[in-house]
């Protein structure tokens, strides 16, 4: 195992133990067989990487698939026009890097931590021998797949066919099941992105979503206490959404 500290910081890092993480997230965690655990754990690479740090660049050869230990990432598209979309969020125990498995194995988009992140890197060898010999894992990757998919067609329909009520719903429900809710009980709001970037995603400006959001807080779908936000009726909220709050 390798651990990479691209910049110095104060923090030490906190390296995540495959052979008994408690990450209920992580698919190799949940998949693999005790065996393979143990494989994994001597043949990742662990990255302790700083917040803005890019995981991987859009053009890049794929030589191996990402999983948050700890911490958040975006996943990020350039148009032509050079403007950087967000097109995925990503917390702990999440996958990344799967967008580049194809013929070519180049990666079609970019990733960056937003905050400090722990990341496994496991080769394509390693990984694609995990997936042979993990049956439950192999499954799960193939659910995963589709449900990327799926999640890429409804942010491809949020630019034309949603209010920004809707915009705004989807982009906080699709926030709260990547990174989960900061605190469960009281349905805190993890906010991982800036208010740009959660515009951005929604694609609408920030007065627009800012403005949302108070109309949600008044109509009691959310609440606010000091600068928190806070999930106040799930259901109002997931419906006008249209998906679940995992």
């Amino acid at each position: 195992m390798v651990l990479s500290e691209p910049r110095s910081n104060n923090k030490k890092p906190v390296i995540m133990n495959c052979n008994n993480c408690t990450n209920k997230r992580c698919p190799i965690n949940m998949y693999c067989l005790p065996d393979w655990l143990a494989y994994t754990q001597n043949s990742k690479s662990s990255l302790y990487l700083p917040a803005n740090y890019s995981i991987f660049n859009a053009g890049e050869l794929v030589k191996s698939i990402y999983i948050l230990c700890s911490g958040k990432a975006k996943v990020m598209l350039e148009k032509e026009t050079n403007k950087v979309d967000i097109i995925r969020l990503a917390g702990s125990g999440q996958v990344l890097g799967h967008r580049g498995f194809s013929e070519k194995m180049v990666y079609p988009i970019s990733a960056k931590t937003l905050n400090e992140s722990e990341i496994a890197s496991i080769s394509n060898e390693d990984f694609f021998k995990l997936v042979r010999e993990n049956k439950d894992l192999a499954v799960y990757m193939m659910m995963f797949f589709a449900d990327e998919l799926l999640l890429s067609e409804q942010t491809f329909q949020i630019t034309g066919m949603r209010t920004s009520r809707e915009k705004v719903a989807y982009t906080l429900v699709r926030m709260i099941n990547a990174f989960s809710y900061a605190n469960n009980i009281s349905k805190q709001i993890d906010f991982g992105l800036s208010l740009h970037e959660l515009a951005t995603f929604a694609k609408i400006s920030r007065s627009n979503f800012s403005r949302v959001l108070a109309k949600f807080i008044e109509e009691g779908v959310l609440r606010k206490h000091i600068w928190n936000y806070y999930v106040a009726d799930e259901a109002a909220l997931a419906n006008l959404a249209g998906m679940e709050i995992q």
